[in-house]
């Protein structure tokens, strides 16, 4: 029995509120089953939900044969009350009988029926009642088909994925540096001029050299990607996006678009190069708010993107906007002196105000990450809080709708296990545990209505392949559809680990690609228990670059080694400068048999150990002596991730000890955790 209540032998994603077992008998629903629906009030939705249960190889029973239906709906009425999305089933002698305020409801209320029965020898299911609704009323995840595209097939069967986790949004980011993904008509050169170019992968990880754009391929079908002589990329045509919305509105889920503003737009900027700022031009993904003819094309292009995406939001992105040339920019310089604004972070905000007035004047709403509270924010945006949780508390203190996103539990472009066994990604692991350890309201003391829900996000830059988006994407997203779905306190991870892999072997037969949990190796062990040293009450700074004050580095002789990630955790310090230096005070003086330091090395990542490691010894702090220390031997074919250790032992007496290194470039990334002396 699961400590939420819920016995084993319901092993559905997202757990149930409640599931009471009525005895050891089973109904068997299986392909063929007969079933009836029973419609109180509305018949809207009635026409898509036959089709979709056609789809799952049920049949329609005849009126005359109703009661004999293995499943029942009971949809409407006083069937159920609740929120939206709400269900319950009953299964016993006469069969299984589902009830719902609504057709959501009833959708939902099969989605678990697909599971216990797919669980379970010949598709039984155990006589039991089970009631259930959903926590949040936003249960999203982001898909980037910007980076590297995915085809419009591909996307559709994402949704099926969806739709049996009762998630009901979809976020398409369209529009990036990268790339112009959405054929508009009131733009057609965007996708002409900058759909296609080359693959971002080997551009931004394997070699420095700039992406490049290129025209659309002759012959290019939309919705498919295209890879072919070096050129890489693909868009969506408004027809693909017609049917991507009515597959998801079919499963219940809501498709919202995201256009950048400001920033971003590199590939607006390489067709439009009359948006750059006057100036300097420093920044090459940022148009210029003091052009009113930016404004003017985003007003036309934002128009047809809600004409299509019938969702009551549009996305406009708003994050990572560098705006020191605004500053330098005369055109910017003479907006912000006509509107009243004191800084570039007050144009920011003009420029998110006068696209939410275009965006509620269409009778939408906006919404954007959390940069877009920089500078003010108008009352009708809601906010996704993408830099860990701050900016939606920020945003709820200040009565805003918010979604949480924080890249410190849903970031699913983050590593799931150990880096040294898994694909490339982004510098930082979220294992299935630590995702499901999210509880959103946490840190909400009050005015918890404003959290709309919750949403995963898949970042595209590292992964190429279809195959590789679902390894990214599953398990993790059961775990955000559980934290999204399921009542506060009931979560219980063994026993939703017990059911991931089980569910993951059921997708992995549908032909989803999934994280083996079996290989699961967690969290590095090393990093979990202190290390014997000397330097239990030492004394670090730290002086990078020409700095003479030094910073305190407590974390380097705190005798615990780094982990898995590397962002947002204590155990690395993130280095980017040439010349580094770190003096430690043991106290007193100690008799001194080893020293060394760890570092990461990714090159693949541009995360390099030093291959020019010096450390000396000294007793007074002005004398010190050059240790005989080995350096690292580092092969230039290297490429994966791995944890290096310098070092070696010494016979010496000390009470200072110093390391000195150099990363070789300002554009290279030193990740070190810990000075080992003993």
């Amino acid at each position: 029995m699961a400590s939420a209540g819920v016995p084993d032998n319901c092993p559905v994603i997202p757990q149930v509120a409640s599931f009471s077992p009525k005895g050891d008998a089973t109904v068997c629903l299986s392909p063929g089953s007969n079933y009836y629906l029973e419609i109180s009030g509305s018949k809207e939705g009635a026409d898509v939900f036959r089709a979709y249960l056609a789809g799952c190889e049920l049949k329609l029973a005849p009126a005359a044969r109703k009661s004999s239906a293995k499943l029942r709906f009971q949809i409407g009425g006083k069937s159920i009350s609740g929120v939206s999305g709400a269900y319950r089933i009953e299964a016993g002698k006469k069969g299984i009988v589902a009830s719902a305020a609504d057709f959501t409801g009833a959708f939902y209320a099969l989605q678990t029926l697909i599971q216990l029965a797919a669980a379970n020898p010949e598709n039984a299911i155990p006589y039991c009642v089970i009631e259930d609704a959903p926590r949040y009323a936003y249960r999203g995840l982001l898909f980037d088909m910007v980076r590297h595209f995915h085809s419009k097939d591909f996307i559709l069967k994402q949704l099926d994925m969806m739709a049996l986790l009762k998630m009901n949004v979809l976020h398409l980011h369209l529009t990036d540096n990268e790339g112009w993904r959405i054929a508009l008509d009131c733009a057609p050169e965007m996708t002409k001029k900058a759909a296609f170019g080359d693959s971002l992968y080997f551009h931004t990880i394997l070699s420095p050299t700039p992406l490049k754009f290129q025209d659309e391929p002759r012959g290019y079908k939309s919705g498919t990607l295209y890879e072919e002589g070096g050129v890489y990329g693909g868009y969506y045509s408004k027809e693909d996006l017609k049917e991507i919305i009515s597959y998801a509105a079919a499963r219940h889920i809501e498709v919202i678009p995201e256009i950048e503003i400001p920033g971003h737009n590199k590939a607006l900027l390489y067709v439009h190069p009359e948006f750059f700022c006057d100036g300097a031009h420093r920044v090459d993904n940022v148009f210029c708010p003091g052009n009113e003819a930016a404004f003017d094309f985003f007003y036309k292009v934002l128009d047809e993107v809600m004409e299509l995406f019938p969702s009551k939001f549009m996305h406009i992105g708003g994050d990572e906007a560098a705006k020191y040339n605004w500053n330098l920019c005369s055109r910017c310089k003479e907006r912000m002196a006509a509107e009243g604004l004191k800084d570039v972070f007050e144009l920011q905000s003009y420029c998110i105000r006068r696209m939410d007035k275009f965006i509620v004047s269409r009778g939408k709403k906006l919404i954007g990450w959390d940069e877009i509270l920089e500078g003010g924010l108008s009352e009708n945006a809601t906010v996704m809080s993408w830099r860990g949780t701050q900016g939606g508390l920020k945003a709820i203190q200040m009565n805003h709708d918010v979604i949480m996103t924080p890249n410190t539990f849903h970031y699913l472009d983050y590593c799931q296990d150990a880096p040294w066994k898994e694909p490339v990604a982004f510098n930082s692991c979220l294992t299935l545990e630590r995702v499901y350890s999210y509880e959103p309201e946490a840190e909400i003391p009050d005015n918890r209505s404003r959290l709309l829900g919750v949403q995963g996000n898949l970042w595209s830059e590292c992964i190429m392949t279809d195959s590789h988006f679902e390894y990214m994407l599953y398990p993790r997203t059961f775990a955000i559809a559980e934290t999204a779905w399921s009542p506060r306190g009931s979560k219980d991870y063994p026993q939703f680990r017990s059911r991931a892999i089980a569910l993951c072997g059921q997708l992995g037969r549908k032909g989803y690609t999934c994280f083996d949990l079996s290989t699961e190796v967690g969290e590095r062990p090393q990093a979990k228990v202190e290390i014997p040293r000397i330097t239990q009450n030492a004394h670090a700074v730290i002086y990078i670059g020409n700095d003479v004050q030094g910073k305190e580095a407590p974390s380097l002789v705190d005798g615990y080694l780094g982990g898995w990630s590397l962002r947002g955790k204590t155990a690395w310090m993130d280095i980017r400068r040439y010349a580094v230096t770190v003096d430690i005070d043991l106290g007193e003086i100690k008799d001194v048999h080893y020293v060394g330091a760890e570092f990461v090395d990714y090159k693949l990542r541009r995360f390099f150990a030093p291959q020019d490691t010096e450390f000396y010894l000294s007793e007074d702090g002005v004398n010190y002596e050059l240790a005989d220390i080995p350096q690292l031997r580092l092969y230039p074919d290297r490429k994966y991730f791995a944890i290096l250790t310098v070092g070696g032992t010494v016979q010496a007496r000390a009470r200072y000890v110093r390391l000195r290194y150099n990363t070789g470039s300002p554009k290279y990334r030193t990740f070190i955790s810990e000075v080992i002396v003993n």
